[in-house]
């Protein structure tokens, strides 16, 4: 375990970071703030450097993750082998407790503090490999294309129930030649992350490990690969379904609170739902999560916890067949 001896804090936005230094004692050492830029990283290094006794192992950076904003910040100290920590922004601000009032730099220190107090919790940033990397970004963009086709569907589905003849007709003589376009932007971006993984061998076998398992589809597969960085940012299942959102946690306290055993809320919203959907389609396949189904149904357990305890269920073998490296076989007696 490394010893640090000095913890950074910093408040990503789109133009510029609030920063906050802290020694071992909780002194602050500096403040300051800089572009988000390479440039502003290279000022932020050396203002590091004037500091007694600095190396780039004795410091621990940590910033809420915000995808694009921390581009520079994993660029720059990433590249130099600085350990980096990149958290949540909910689990830091429900482990600071109460606060009043919201300003950059405040929030700069209560990160530096965050950094400081739960050292020993933290999971350092990997960097993801360049044809990951190109996987996401193109998934991300599939996303976002489908999400604005569905824009324009939905409405004409809705005029057309209505009744609203001219309404609809009006929306597709509008949104025709956008909605073509989108449509040929989206095939193309599919037809790049087939020919993606294609030519990447690790991405290809992985995605036909995870595949083997039953209800398990292309999609599933390819965004837990994602989320996950090729299964190298949890080395535990239970782990990997908290993120999903697919624990349970018991709800009690003495004799008077005793809630239902339920899953949190906190969880990565697009991995809970493409698990539920993995579910849904493993249960129409004859077969052993079927059988499981059926059986715990007529127990009178209710459907959506069933269907939960599945979605548990492909978590666990996804992170089996990835340590065994040899694809699902099922253990089914008819």
């Amino acid at each position: 375990m490394n010893h640090y001896k000095y913890f950074v804090g910093l408040d990503l936005g789109k133009t510029t970071n609030a920063i906050c230094v802290l020694d071992e004692q909780e002194n602050r050492c500096f403040e300051l703030k800089l572009p988000n830029t390479q440039q502003g990283m290279q000022t932020l290094l050396e203002k590091l450097d004037t500091l007694a006794h600095f190396e780039p192992t004795s410091v621990l950076i940590c910033a809420e993750y915000t995808s694009v904003y921390c581009q520079p910040l994993i660029g720059f100290f990433g590249g130099l082998g600085a350990d980096l920590w990149l958290q949540s922004a909910v689990h830091i601000k429900h482990s600071l407790g109460l606060k009043r009032g919201k300003t950059d730099k405040a929030d700069a220190r209560l990160i530096a503090k965050y950094c400081l107090r739960h050292q020993a919790d933290k999971r350092l940033f990997v960097l993801t490999e360049s044809t990951l990397s190109v996987l996401r970004q193109l998934a991300q963009q599939r996303e976002r294309l489908l999400e604005m086709v569905k824009s324009f569907t939905d409405l004409a589905s809705d005029y057309k129930a209505m009744g609203l003849s001219e309404a609809l007709k009006l929306h597709q003589q509008t949104s025709e030649v956008a909605l073509a376009g989108l449509r040929k932007q989206l095939q193309q971006v599919e037809a790049r992350i087939e020919a993606h993984i294609k030519a990447c061998p690790e991405l290809k076998t992985n995605m036909a490990l995870l595949m083997s398992i039953p209800g398990v589809g292309r999609q599933t597969a390819m965004f837990m690969l994602i989320f996950t960085a090729n299964f190298t940012r949890f080395d535990d299942p239970k782990k990997l379904a908290s993120y999903a959102g697919v624990a349970p946690f018991a709800y009690e306290s003495g004799t008077s609170v005793r809630g239902k055993t339920k899953v949190s809320r906190m969880a990565n919203t697009k991995l809970k739902h493409l698990l539920h959907m993995a579910a849904l389609g493993a249960v129409r396949v004859k077969g052993e999560m079927r059988q499981y189904f059926e059986q715990k149904v007529a127990q009178g357990k209710k459907k959506m916890s069933v269907y939960n305890a599945i979605r548990n269920k492909l978590v666990h073998r996804m992170v089996a067949v990835m340590d065994r490296r040899t694809p699902y076989v099922a253990a089914y007696a008819k």
